[in-house]
């Protein structure tokens, strides 16, 4: 589940509500993908991530993930999730309040970035060949 809607690289508007183990109840808005960064540069997209603009901060499902056949590990006040490849997703310290807090960093501004400058190379380079050819 996302309350940052940035996040999100395709998602479609829905409406539903989502029941927590101790009764209380959140709107879901929508349903996308988000990509993340991992922690060796590349990127990985989670699928049929919920847009819940209400929540106080993102959480992530285990059983979502093991769904999709992610590998998770607890053992010595560290978590561990790899993709189904085996790549490290992310490895996570326990904190004193016995949670596990993911630094997820969303790979969409990169990707933007690099797309953005893609384009301007590619405008200059028209512009100059142009501008030479005319010469």
């Amino acid at each position: 589940m996302c309350r940052d809607k940035h996040m999100f690289v395709e998602m479609e508007a829905m409406e539903s509500q989502i029941y927590f183990g101790d009764s209380s109840k959140i709107s879901v808005k929508g349903k996308g993908k988000i990509l993340i960064l991992l922690k060796d540069g590349t990127h990985q997209f989670i699928s049929e991530v919920f847009y819940v603009p209400d929540m106080k901060s993102n959480i992530l499902s285990f059983g979502q993930l093991l769904e999709k056949g992610f590998d998770i590990h607890m053992k010595d006040k560290k978590l561990t999730i790899k993709n189904n490849s085996n790549e490290l997703i992310a490895q996570v310290e326990m904190t004193r309040n016995r949670m596990f807090i993911f630094n997820i960093k969303n790979g969409m501004m990169k990707c933007l970035k690099t797309c953005e400058r893609s384009i301007m190379t590619l405008a200059y380079e028209a512009w100059a060949f142009k501008f030479w050819r005319s010469k």
